[in-house]
């Protein structure tokens, strides 16, 4: 194949792929040997995407893997039609509630959305969606690079997506927001 068929084809990849690809997975996916060759096949498919101003872009994410996703000025206005893995609602809110208040005790988390938190943790570590380790009595939850990835974040970093998630959580948690929010600074006149 020739220089435009192989963008093309990597232009393909990244599109159908909808997560981000190391350049050894496209590598082998697609039979291209030389990976500093696919290499600048992506950084001209990002820089066509950037020179027409699209609202598609090309970025290198996690480290060394690359994601077609939607330029952020924009994801906020579609998001809404994006696929989702197949969670129920209350699931949905137990993960929206881990990655605003991230990292958040498993304990606190339950008082606030009940006993059936533990069985909404219990798939959402099953998908690898959050991540919960050992503290004090309880566990700490939080999210893993594999929720950045399937939500379009460019990693994992908890500002990023507590502010992606501001809206959201506000909207539906108020009055919860508002007593977490009383609670904090309760417990800091306390000291």
């Amino acid at each position: 194949m020739g220089l435009i068929e192989d963008k093309a084809l990597v232009e393909a990849a990244l599109f159908v792929s909808g997560r981000p690809l190391s350049v050894k997975e496209l590598s082998r996916a697609l039979g291209i040997k030389s990976q500093d060759y696919l290499e600048k096949l992506i950084e001209l498919i990002a820089a066509e995407y950037a020179e027409r101003k699209s609202a598609i872009e090309v970025v290198r994410v996690l480290g060394d893997k690359y994601v077609m996703q939607v330029r952020q000025e924009y994801s906020q206005r579609v998001i809404h039609l994006m696929p989702r893995p197949d969670l129920r609602t209350g699931e949905l809110k137990t993960l929206a509630l881990i990655a605003y208040l991230q990292p958040i005790e498993q304990s606190k988390l339950v008082k606030l959305r009940g006993s059936q938190a533990y069985e909404h943790i219990r798939k959402l570590l099953e998908m690898g969606l959050i991540y919960a380790e050992p503290y004090e009595r309880t566990k700490l939850l939080g999210t893993t690079p594999k929720f950045a990835e399937l939500y379009g974040f460019p990693e994992n970093d908890p500002l990023i997506i507590k502010e992606a998630f501001k809206k959201v959580v506000h909207a539906e948690y108020a009055d919860l927001i508002e007593k977490l929010e009383k609670g904090r600074t309760l417990s800091e006149t306390d000291q």
